[in-house]
């Protein structure tokens, strides 16, 4: 019998999770950057402004939706300047960044498990269909996933030993998260605390890291004190909230392109109050403000019933929603891998349940807690991307604990 060797076996993943990508991009890609990045690249290049709507027909500056995508998008268009060749470029990039954090999973997993099982799971996170899918999409998750897996790769590291060069890789990577997607910072702060209480002799390295994060991330919350006048990345708290908290609404939201007629008229009133002021500055700061409050207004008037619904997109981000409208949502390419993937992390997580302060229960702790806060605004299928790699590492300590007890 011939036994294949790891590189081998690493090089097959790779070469076919290419190809795989590659088909993905040509079957199902994206033609067209549009929606919310195709409104902020347009005006990060004709108007030199970052902003994602414009009032009266002038760009009003953005504070909804964080910078670093659009940047990103940006810099290739500074590379390649047709539509065309920028698209397709764009998309490339993508493949290579999913590629890199096929690597990066298998790094990751080799920590934890044997060879067996880590190449399982490498092979898992590369054809994982959402996975492949997401490639051929203008959307920041495939970026964030690269991003994701540099953070855990260097947080196993520093959990392990504190050297300075992992330190400022981790804290350079966790800032572009922030940068990226503005809820993570709750994440980061959660990992310190966790970091801390594991080692309270670090103290002051891990405080390093919480200042070169804040440094790092300094100069675009100078930019929205200078224009908005509070210390935020993103302030699209509001318009999430109400989404995710509407009569109406799913576990997936409810459509809010046409914000206005989803709220009372009370406050459709200081809605059209706000456009009659023109392009002010703060528009999408005062916006937000107004859509936290009819969320709010909604959740106290049925309190129960939004208590449910949190508990529904908690089990829908766990397993699966059972009223999705994506298209092929339910397709058994994408339904049954997820299922299985949700049982054996579950059965991960009771398998390493202890009081211990170790990388297991960190990554149990991540895993809930990203789930937790997502509930309380709403679930799409892509979400789950950002936690595949955590995931994995559950399912494979559930999948280790089955093996054991069979074996037994």
């Amino acid at each position: 019998m011939i036994k294949l060797s790891n590189n081998f076996l690493i090089f097959t993943i790779l070469t076919l999770g290419t190809v795989v990508r590659l088909i993905s991009i040509y079957v199902y890609g994206d033609t067209t950057i549009d929606k919310e990045w195709g409104i902020m690249l347009y005006n990060l290049e004709v108007n030199n402004i970052l902003s994602v709507r414009s009032v009266d027909g002038v760009p009003v500056p953005n504070i909804f939706m964080p910078p670093l995508y659009p940047i990103f998008l940006y810099l290739i268009k500074l590379i390649f300047q047709s539509s065309e060749i920028f698209l397709n470029a764009t998309l490339i990039i993508q493949v290579i960044l999913s590629i890199s954090s096929i690597i990066l999973a298998y790094k990751i997993l080799l920590n934890f498990f044997s060879k067996e099982l880590t190449l399982l799971g490498t092979f898992t996170y590369s054809f994982f269909p959402l996975n492949v899918y997401a490639v051929s999409q203008i959307s920041s998750i495939t970026l964030q996933m690269f991003l994701i897996n540099i953070f855990l790769y260097f947080f196993i590291k520093i959990f392990k030993e504190m050297r300075l060069t992992d330190c400022i890789f981790y804290s350079f990577t966790s800032a572009l998260l922030i940068l990226l997607r503005g809820e993570f910072f709750v994440f980061i702060f959660l990992s310190l605390i966790y970091l801390l209480l594991y080692n309270y002799k670090k103290l002051l390295r891990i405080f390093g890291i919480l200042v070169l994060i804040i440094l790092i991330i300094s100069p675009y919350l100078y930019r929205n004190y200078n224009i908005f006048g509070v210390i935020t990345l993103t302030k699209s708290s509001g318009y999430n909230l109400l989404k995710g908290n509407h009569p109406d609404t799913t576990v997936e939201g409810i459509g809010m392109f046409g914000d206005v007629g989803l709220i009372v008229p009370a406050v459709k009133k200081e809605m059209d109050d706000l456009k009659k002021k023109g392009p002010i500055k703060n528009h999408d700061l005062i916006k937000d403000e107004i859509l936290m409050k009819q969320a709010t207004k909604f959740i106290k008037q049925d309190p129960i019933k939004y208590f449910n619904l949190y508990w529904k997109k908690f089990f829908s981000f766990i397993f699966f929603d059972m009223k999705s409208t994506y298209p092929k949502y339910y397709s058994p390419l994408h339904i049954y891998p997820k299922i299985i993937l949700s049982i054996t992390t579950l059965i991960g997580i009771l398998s390493i349940l202890s009081l211990k302060l170790n990388l297991p229960n960190y990554f149990s702790l991540f895993y809930i807690a990203n789930i937790a806060l997502f509930s309380i605004f709403f679930i799409l299928p892509r979400y789950s991307l950002s936690l595949l790699t955590i995931q994995i590492i559950l399912s494979l300590f559930g999948i280790e604990k089955i093996l054991k007890k069979i074996k037994n």
